[in-house]
């Protein structure tokens, strides 16, 4: 298991990491300007975009990018769901049909959504297990689940510079996320998103660092940069179609 002072699965972590969106939408950004080859983000929406669904669920929606790109670019129905009011607030502002509930308990019929999204969620979640058959109900015969996480030794030479360890032990990651999909899904493909981070100057490490869940302590351990830092990027998009 992972060597980190709080568990990603920690109720009340959650809820304290995501009550506001600064530290978010600081990763968000970050990821999206600093990464070099394939970008994760464009994986799952490939991945929903492939089925042009009429209705789709996004489950921790966040501040409501990757739904308003749905709704957008795609034409789909879209309904979100995060609990936390303030995302929940900043996707409706959007444009989007959000509002708070948990993954865990959806309030939704069985077979509404032809797509369900869960993006560098479930691993927040307390009952995976749980999490993923209240997923599988809520989608129509036939339906996907697009599920990405974190692959192993993601940004694992940042880490190693600051002396953190690198994320391993997610509830549901790259290791173990398609053994638990299969229990709801008969078919479950894994999509790997890898590219690099390059991190231009030691300023926007300490920034990005200090707005990570559970390691913002280690900005300060950031060392002046001689060059670049260039850092694995490693993402695992998984697929499952009921």
């Amino acid at each position: 298991m992972s060597k980190d002072p709080f568990r990603l699965d920690s109720p009340l972590l959650v809820q304290w990491e995501y009550a506001s969106e600064e530290r978010l939408r600081t990763r968000n950004e970050a990821y999206r300007r600093l990464v070099r080859g394939v970008n994760a983000d464009d994986v799952a929406f490939e991945a929903v975009a492939e089925v042009s669904p009429g209705r789709v669920l996004e489950v921790g929606c966040g501040i409501g990018e990757f739904a308003e790109r749905l709704a957008k670019e795609l034409g789909a129905e879209v309904r979100a769901i995060d609990i936390s009011a303030r995302m929940v607030e900043l996707t409706a502002a959007r444009g989007i049909d959000a509002r708070v509930a948990d993954v865990q308990a959806l309030p939704f019929e069985d077979a509404e959504f032809d797509v369900a999204v869960a993006n560098w969620v479930l691993y927040h979640t307390q009952d995976v297990d749980l999490a993923i058959r209240e997923l599988a109900r809520v989608l129509r015969p036939g339906g996907r689940l697009v599920a990405a996480t974190l692959g192993v030794d993601h940004t694992v030479e940042l880490w190693n510079l600051v002396g953190g360890e690198p994320t391993r032990g997610l509830s549901f990651g790259s290791e173990n996320g398609e053994e638990r999909l299969r229990e709801a899904f008969s078919s479950v493909e894994r999509r790997d998103a890898e590219g690099t981070l390059v991190f231009p100057d030691a300023q926007t490490l300490r920034e990005y660092i200090a707005a990570t869940i559970t390691r913002a302590h280690l900005a300060e351990n950031v060392p002046e940069l001689e060059q670049p830092l260039e850092t694995r990027s490693a993402h695992v998009v998984f697929v499952a179609d009921k």
